[in-house]
């Protein structure tokens, strides 16, 4: 079952999905943040040395299965990661803040 995703969020799974660094970054305005495993990183260099370890340290996929549209441009999508780490599937929370169609902030949290 596919999932209606805002353009740039559906952008950033198929960026995923095809371990693409370059189109992953381009997803995130100049002055993103992503909020990932207690770490902040602010700005698109600092997500880009985010993404780029996360690929790189393991090869896992990430399913959007559901979409929340919340306050004011933001989406809360339930993800699936599955991959070469402990536990496994897991079900994480993806909340995704859009600024000028293009993703502003990002927090990943189980």
């Amino acid at each position: 079952m596919a999932v209606d995703l805002p353009d740039v969020i559906d952008r950033y799974y198929r960026a995923v999905r095809d371990g693409d660094l370059d189109a992953l970054v381009a997803c995130f305005a100049d002055t993103a943040n992503v909020a990932d495993e207690d770490r902040l990183y602010e700005d698109r260099p600092s997500i880009r040395s985010w993404a780029q370890r996360t690929m790189a340290a393991s090869s896992y996929t990430a399913e959007p299965l559901r979409v929340t549209p919340q306050a004011g441009d933001s989406y809360l999508v339930i993800t699936r990661v599955s991959g070469e780490f402990p536990g496994s599937p897991i079900e994480l929370r993806y909340r995704f803040t859009l600024r000028d169609d293009l993703i502003g902030a990002l927090d990943i949290r189980p």
